[in-house]
């Protein structure tokens, strides 16, 4: 892929995105933020998890 066509790609994607309404663009945001695995899942794996269902147990 050259530097032409990557240019050419993110100016299209730029112009998608700037053409949706806002309320649109707001309501994916909300989606995708949601779908995310929290914080602490995603920067330390399963093992907070792990030592949270630990401690809840006893």
């Amino acid at each position: 892929m050259s530097l032409q066509d990557l240019v050419k790609f993110i100016t299209q994607q730029a112009v998608i995105q700037m053409d949706k309404p806002t309320t649109l663009r707001k309501e994916e945001r909300k989606q995708r933020k949601s779908a995310r695995a929290s914080l602490s899942f995603r920067a330390f794996g399963i093992i907070p998890m792990a030592i949270g269902w630990f401690f809840r147990r006893k």
